[in-house]
């Protein structure tokens, strides 16, 4: 013990004696290393003696810069101001800090003064100039993200985390159980730990992760699992616990992969192949599929520093890999890529963001990265925000940030958008009782198969904008659709899915009074008036519809669509044995003049004796293209000759004839049998259309929108029930951003009513002819987005929101 002693006061008298420039030497040294907990404690011993020491003193305020000690580095910063002045890279370095403590306008400063003092890098300080303003903009704007801080971080550094199954595996560097290796900066290894989802949504229970084919999990991440667990690729990382995960703080990565057995064993490292020598490589992803591997890498050849690429599989290797492009990459740092399936999330310290890295989401058009979306407030912050992963399906994700408030170095945070908790019931429709374990089918939606539980139940969170159709099965009975669509509001909803067995469904249809002509779209609910319980199903293409009802039960049934008048009916179902007790019904458009009252059952298809008003359809005479005679309608099934003219079906002599027009010119019939020919419809010829308007029923006037995709930029003018040929301009909407809808030939194929309340109506001519509708008044991005939804539910499945800028039109959503 005496010799111990005596040796470390010689090595104290030692450092008191030794020389300034030496003890700069070894700070130095410690700071290109990246050591940069040591190089604080030199600066801060030799700043003891040499207190003015300008090179001591900006690198001390860059080394609490990489340990993301801003404060601290703000102070060092300041005073080398009040002592001496800034300058060079130290400019920049102090805006940086700056911008992480979100002094946004004085960063701004800063940067702006760089540019004017490094003219060799003024783009530079412009760009980071500009990001600050960005960032200005940012704060208070709302988001579609929530965070939270996960309860299992530790005071060391928590990060990397990815998707195992229903668990999470992450990299941590507590040192609250034993690990192998303390490192030479006095700091402990990360190690690998799994965790699992806790009944609160939160990770609990975390565990080193433990192989019997594999020593240890020590400084590995981040990671990625391919399909089923049968293989992972992982980062052998450098990274020192409470130093920033900067590539410029001196990191060394590579990467390598490993089959996994049945038993979750890993079972052999091999290297990647594309690893090299002097470049780093790491932060891997590999799709949901499992034949692309993302990763970021500052390799020679690439926009800046780390960039993103991709290797694709080749049997039991990977293609060489490729740069992602300038719209991803920057002339500074992405890193952590991770692909959903459907879109790139990654981050950039360049790319305009609010602080160190932002998290960014790339979306491709024809094959190729076209723009790059920043996630907002929220998700990102005036610190590092990296790491993102995303399950949309369950809505639950996770990123890494060192922002303040946090447990430790880098935390875990768990990611979450806001959503509507809905809760399924499968029951028999015949006494309500619960069907365990159904499918519950959400393919439809882009995911799988999952099962109710004993009591008939299935619960799940519906995020903002999901609209989509679920599929509800169970052995003996007929399937169930149900449309979950959503804005987000975080409800609570319980829906009840009857389900009828097979054979004991009542089926009814739905025409329009006016042209006999099935009405799709139409939803029917019916309500027990004995239990007040409701169900629901929607018309097909052929207006028809079947529910699941009750014996002995009395319901009152209501048809609803918009563009048409409302109907209430009740009936009772006695014994169940009439299934066609829902009969034929006829609903009005609302833009209709009032017609004899309906007596709801009463068949009103062509050849009956129920007659209604005059058909009001515009009448049209020319020429036009018969591409198919029918003994039912179906118009839908012909969608893809809309391109070419608008598809209506003419009812003669009890046969649906389909065609395509009206043209004016023969010649112009000619020119479109030519194009509706080369979609296959050998037969189609030219018949004279006479324009009686009686059974004429454009492709759009039940299912609005669908058919045609308005084109040009021509600012919209205001809407007039019965237009002129060209109508007048009207004064500019009030709002920036307007909802594009559809384009028609004639005007009055439109019907208002189909988007009362949700805007102003105007629209705008086009040189073609076509006559392009719109909804206005939107002063937010968000309300323009929230009309949308509702107007793409309406039917309009081609409208979009686009935003007036100095009298043209740009498409800005979706």
């Amino acid at each position: 013990m005496k010799l111990l002693l005596n040796a470390l006061t010689a090595a104290f008298l030692l450092t008191a004696i030794l020389p300034a420039e030496a003890q700069l030497g070894r700070a130095n040294k410690d700071y290109e290393l990246g050591a940069f907990n040591l190089a604080v404690r030199s600066y801060l011993e030799l700043l003891e003696k040499r207190p003015a020491n300008y090179e001591a003193m900006v690198k001390l305020a860059d080394s609490y810069r990489y340990l993301n000690q801003m404060e601290e580095a703000r102070s060092w910063f300041e005073k080398v101001i009040r002592e001496h002045r800034l300058e060079g890279e130290q400019m920049f370095q102090y805006a940086q800090v700056l911008k992480a403590l979100g002094s946004y306008e004085k960063a701004e400063q800063w940067f702006l003064a760089y540019a004017r003092a490094n003219k060799d890098d003024q783009e530079r300080g412009n760009h980071f100039a500009q990001s600050c303003r960005f960032a200005r903009n940012q704060i208070g704007q709302s988001s579609s993200y929530l965070v939270s801080n996960e309860f299992i971080n530790s005071n060391a550094s928590d990060f990397a985390p990815t998707f195992y199954g229903d668990q999470v595996v992450f990299s941590s560097a507590r040192n609250n159980r034993q690990q192998p290796g303390a490192s030479w900066t006095g700091r402990s290894n990360n190690q690998l730990y799994m965790a699992r989802l806790g009944g609160n949504g939160f990770l609990e229970a975390e565990v080193p992760l433990q192989s019997r084919m594999r020593e240890n999990f020590v400084n590995l991440g981040p990671l990625t699992y391919g399909p089923e667990l049968r293989e992972v690729v992982y980062t052998k990382n450098n990274f020192i616990d409470g130093t920033r995960h900067m590539p410029t703080g001196g990191l060394e990565l590579s990467m390598a992969m490993s089959p996994i057995n049945q038993n979750g064993e890993w079972t052999e490292e091999m290297p990647f192949p594309y690893n090299g020598s002097g470049f780093s490589t790491g932060w891997p992803n590999i799709s949901p599929d499992g034949n692309t591997l993302y990763f970021a890498s500052d390799r020679p050849d690439g926009f800046g520093g780390f960039d993103i690429y991709v290797s694709y599989r080749m049997g039991n290797t990977w293609s060489a890999p490729e740069n992602l492009g300038p719209v991803v990459n920057s002339p500074g740092d992405e890193i952590s890529p991770f692909h959903d399936g459907d879109y790139l999330y990654f981050s950039s310290n360049y790319h305009q963001g609010m602080g160190g890295y932002d998290i960014f989401r790339a979306e491709q058009a024809n094959g190729r990265y076209a723009r790059i979306f920043h996630l907002g407030n929220l998700i990102n912050s005036s610190r590092d925000d990296y790491g993102f992963i995303y399950d949309g399906f369950r809505n639950l994700g996770y990123m890494v940030s060192n922002r303040p408030g946090g447990r430790g170095h880098e935390d875990i945070y768990k990611v979450f958008k806001s959503a509507d908790n809905i809760v399924l019931k499968v029951r028999n429709a015949s006494d309500g009782t619960p069907i365990p374990y159904a499918t519950i089918d959400f393919i439809n939606c882009g995911e799988g198969l999952f099962k109710a539980d004993s009591r008939g139940q299935y619960s799940f969170q519906a995020v903002e904008g999901l609209d989509c159709e679920i599929v509800v099965r169970a052995d003996g009975y007929s399937d169930a659709v149900f449309r979950v669509s959503t804005l987000g509001l975080r409800q609570n909803r319980e829906h009840d899915i009857m389900l009828a067995k097979q054979g004991e469904q009542y089926g009814g249809q739905v025409l329009n009074y006016q042209s006999r002509m099935p009405v799709a779209g139409v939803q029917v609910t019916a309500t027990n008036l004995a239990t007040n319980t409701s169900m629901e199903a929607q018309t097909d293409a052929n207006g028809e519809y079947a529910l699941a009802l009750s014996p002995n039960s009395a319901y009152s049934v209501r048809y609803s669509r918009p563009g048409f008048r409302d109907i209430n009916r009740n009936i009772n179902t006695n014994e169940g044995n009439d299934r066609s007790i829902l009969g034929v019904i006829s609903i009005l458009p609302t833009d209709s003049a009032p017609a004899a009252p309906m007596q709801p059952g009463i068949d009103t298809r062509p050849g009956t004796q129920a007659e209604g008003p005059e058909d009001a359809l515009p009448t049209t005479s020319g020429f036009s293209v018969q591409v198919a005679a029918l003994s039912k309608p179906g118009l839908d099934q012909f969608s893809e000759l809309t391109s070419i003219g608008q598809v209506y079906s003419k009812v003669e002599n009890g046969v649906y004839k389909i065609r395509v027009g009206v043209f004016s010119t023969r010649a112009q019939a000619d020119q479109a049998l030519k194009s509706i020919k080369t979609e296959g419809y050998k037969e189609a010829f030219i018949v004279t259309e006479q324009g009686t308007g009686q059974s004429i029923r454009p492709k759009g006037y039940d299912a609005p929108g669908t058919g045609f995709t308005p084109r040009g930029n021509t600012p919209p003018q205001s809407y007039n029930q019965n237009p002129p040929a060209r109508a007048a301009e009207a004064r500019p909407a009030t709002g920036d951003y307007m909802i594009q809808l559809a384009a028609y030939q004639d005007i009055r194929w439109f019907d208002p009513a189909t988007v009362r309340g949700l805007g102003e109506i105007r629209q705008s001519r086009r040189d073609d002819g076509l006559t392009v509708m719109y909804l206005s008044g939107y002063t937010t991005m968000e309300q323009a987005i929230r009309a949308w939804q509702q107007v793409k539910s309406n039917g309009y499945n081609t409208a979009y929101v686009v935003r007036d800028t100095n009298g043209s039109l740009e498409k800005v959503y979706p």
